[in-house]
């Protein structure tokens, strides 16, 4: 008698982490890219009253005899989610996104060396299906929850627009000479006959500041260096001696200007000249009161871009540099592409890659672990684990502007809150029945 109340409280038990599992997916039915889950049953443990005997054939020998048990009720037998894909809901945020397939966003913390499919296990990075990104202050892509968007970022080189090259000109004594770069791809200024590389941002104003450093002190060391104690950009250069022209009696600065942003056009400009007169004040001195503008003429130039390719290795993935300027890109709207590749529209109206977004493919989804917010990690029975690019399988591929809405069947929850209450109930009278059934027995005795 007392092994039914242990089988009712048993279905209690049961029945409420059912209903806990019904109200988690109610709660979470507005929760971009949710997975219902489902609770599954088991019966209890069996006490068994007579076990089973095989028959015997031979002569007085008996039939075979089946088992006599009973059981202890019910017990939770799994919770797994049903891993399905939400239906799309359009946002209006350029870097949203959804993955229509299979596949998870890898995020996270930054990760230092190299990752690679095998090695995500165990790198703290997290799985996600919810696309709401972002760019941080300094140019990653990030989700919602500050973490890293991984993917595939540009190889070097590559991905640089077309550009308008901007031929300048004046007139003076003194020569400046545009050519492409050279394989660094550094500008090479020539000055008082010392060559310089270096990644000038603004080569107008550096220009002017090197001119000031270089009559500040223009002896050149015999290892090749500028003695220049007041720092900036001329300490630590390479130089050559190209010499220094005269005219007229008075030296003058010969500048050979190496950059992209203007292009592969020549074009002159005086600075500034060996001034011996009066006017300076001081003798054998540069005369800076000499120096001329940066003027822009009437023509145009273009620079061919070169096509984005991405690298094979993951990492988080950033806005890139301006080669020419070595400054970030000034980036204004965003697309993502079906295969994931991320495009960002600059303030010259030019397309700039940033990277591709990487897909990954678990064998085993319901071997995966919630943790925190809306990410999971790999757990021991998810099986292998691949990273692949959007729309290149089965993962599935990118849909731009739109978040993955919840998977939880408001209907089904309901009908299984109504049969989940009955059978509460139900295990609740077992209690009662087998309460009253004692107390008469107690009964008896009076």
């Amino acid at each position: 008698m007392v092994k039914s109340m242990f089988a009712g409280v048993s279905g209690l038990k049961a029945h409420q982490r059912k209903m806990d599992v019904i109200g988690n997916n109610i709660a979470n039915v507005n929760t971009w890219g949710y997975k219902a889950y489902s609770f599954n049953f088991q019966d209890s443990i069996y006490s068994t009253s007579v076990r089973s005997s095989g028959g015997e054939t031979t002569a007085g020998a008996y039939g075979g005899r089946n088992p006599s048990q009973v059981g202890y009720g019910s017990a939770m037998s799994s919770i797994s989610f049903q891993y399905t894909t939400g239906a799309p809901s359009p946002t209006d945020n350029d870097l949203d996104c959804m993955i229509d397939g299979t596949g998870l966003f890898l995020v996270g913390g930054m990760v230092n060396g190299q990752l690679t499919a095998d090695s995500i296990k165990n790198s703290g990075l997290y799985l996600s299906r919810v696309g709401i990104f972002s760019v941080d202050n300094n140019g990653y892509l990030v989700d919602d929850q500050k973490n890293y968007v991984y993917g595939y970022a540009l190889k070097d080189g590559t991905g640089v627009p077309e550009i308008t090259a901007l031929p300048y000109t004046t007139s003076g004594t003194a020569n400046v000479k545009v050519d492409p770069p050279g394989a660094d791809g550094k500008y090479t200024v020539t000055i008082l006959g010392y060559s310089v590389k270096t990644t000038a941002k603004d080569l107008n104003g550096q220009v002017q500041a090197w001119l000031n450093k270089v009559t500040k002190n223009p002896e050149k060391k015999a290892d090749g260096t500028i003695d220049d104690t007041t720092g900036g950009p001329l300490s630590n250069c390479t130089i050559a001696n190209n010499g220094v022209s005269e005219v007229n009696g008075a030296k003058t600065v010969k500048l050979t200007i190496t950059t992209k942003e203007m292009g592969a056009k020549a074009a002159i400009n005086p600075l500034a000249k060996y001034d011996n007169n009066a006017d300076t004040g001081v003798a054998g001195k540069w005369d800076t009161a000499d120096m001329d503008t940066w003027v822009p003429t009437e023509g145009r130039d273009f620079v061919a871009g070169i096509p984005a390719e991405f690298n094979e290795d993951l990492s988080p993935i950033q806005i890139p540099y301006d080669p020419y300027t070595g400054a970030q890109y000034n980036l204004q709207s965003y697309s993502i592409s079906d295969n994931g590749v991320i495009t960002g529209i600059d303030t010259q109206n030019r397309p700039i890659t940033l990277g591709q977004l990487a897909i990954v493919a678990v064998e085993n989804p319901n071997g995966m672990e919630k943790t925190n917010g809306y990410y999971f990690q790999l757990g021991d029975n998810a099986g292998g684990v691949e990273v692949v690019k959007p729309g290149s399988g089965a993962a599935g591929f990118i849909r731009s502007k739109y978040l993955e809405m919840p998977n939880v069947d408001l209907a089904n929850e309901f009908s299984n809150m109504i049969t989940t209450q009955r059978g509460f109930q139900a295990n609740s009278k077992i209690i009662t029945v087998t309460d009253e059934m004692l107390q008469e027995l107690v009964n008896m005795k009076r």
